[in-house]
């Protein structure tokens, strides 16, 4: 009995001793890897860095300088500078945006070149003056011609600067330029006309927002319906579509009335609702190539092209909702 459990003891301390020994000679082998350097140590001397002379350094920091308001030019006195960039004139036919009258602004842009030129006011184009802020001067100018603003509703004078002063914009900016362009090309080749024929007309009620409808008086279209500048009817502003006319004297105002039933064809104008809103003109048919054509005769073939392909007009849902507005507010519009 005594020696059958002497035996696996000695099997089992043999196996011990093998594991330890095997442990021993992994960590004997490995050990080294573990704690070395992954870099190389120097053994010869051209592995070593060699220190720059301090000669050299001053001499390569002396060549270099930063370039600063106060540094001294590198270059000599006598050796010819050529300039980079130089200012150019040019001219500017696109539609501006913003509050102000569609007036000139001019553009600044660079070129290469060798020599400065000559630093000239801008040229301006009076073509493109006369394209772009004639007709608001001329449009403003009439609508001032009755200061009091008045309807079978009473004084309304101060709804236009409240609603103009609502949206940041000058009151020409707000009842002139809110109105489509072509709309106000033929507003004013109808009014040179009347003047022309001697009647004293102005211009009653311009663009007006869904704000300013919504503060009208009388029989009206809904807020957001109005062709005086709509959201929903036209798109709002820049595209209004419908003006409210009259004569400086009120009571002469019929003396308008029957010039633009009988000339108003000629520059695409109408009175839809003569019996219940005799003041409200619009446009009709193709409005638009006909203002073209009116542009062209006035301003020159060049400026008439340029300003139509720059021109915005409504998107495709506005044009259908301006062509086919809701019937129901066709006939309930006066302000």
């Amino acid at each position: 009995m005594r020696d059958s459990h002497t035996a696996p003891s000695a099997v089992s301390s043999s196996v011990t001793w093998f594991a330890w020994g095997l442990a021993a000679a992994v960590f004997g082998l490995v050990a080294p890897f573990a704690f070395s350097s992954p870099y190389p140590t120097p053994s010869r001397m051209d592995w070593t860095l060699q220190q720059v002379p301090a000669q050299m350094v001053l001499a390569s920091a002396a060549s270099y300088s930063l370039a600063s308001v106060s540094t001294t030019p590198l270059l000599p006195e006598t050796a010819e500078r050529v300039p980079l960039v130089t200012p150019v004139r040019t001219v500017s036919i696109r539609r501006p945006i913003g509050d102000a009258p569609e007036a000139d602004r001019e553009i600044v842009t660079a070129s290469i070149s060798t020599n400065l030129g000559s630093h000239d006011a801008p040229v301006r184009d009076n073509r493109r003056n006369t394209a772009a802020s004639d007709i608001d001067d001329y449009l403003w100018d009439v609508y001032q011609r009755q200061p009091l603003k008045r309807d079978r509703g009473g004084d309304f004078t101060w709804k236009d600067p409240a609603a103009a002063k609502r949206v940041g914009k000058t009151l020409q900016a707000y009842v002139i330029t809110g109105m489509d362009v072509d709309f106000r090309e033929q507003l004013y080749h109808a009014g040179k006309a009347m003047d022309a024929a001697g009647i004293e007309w102005t211009i009653v009620s311009g663009f007006r927002d869904d704000w300013r409808q919504s503060i009208a008086s009388g029989i009206k279209a809904r807020t957001g319906f109005s062709r005086h500048g709509g959201s929903r009817a036209v798109g709002g502003y820049g595209n209004g579509l419908a003006v409210d006319l009259g004569h400086v004297d009120r009571s002469r105002s019929d003396s308008v009335f029957r010039w633009l039933d009988a000339n108003g064809a000629k520059y695409g104008l109408f009175r839809p609702y003569r019996n219940f809103d005799p003041p409200h003109v619009e446009p009709r048919g193709d409005f638009r190539k006909l203002a073209s054509n009116l542009r062209r005769e006035r301003v020159g073939a060049a400026v008439a092209d340029a300003r139509d392909s720059t021109r915005v007009r409504p998107t495709e849902r506005r044009l259908r909702e301006a062509r086919a507005p809701n019937r129901a507010n066709r006939t309930r519009r006066v302000n």
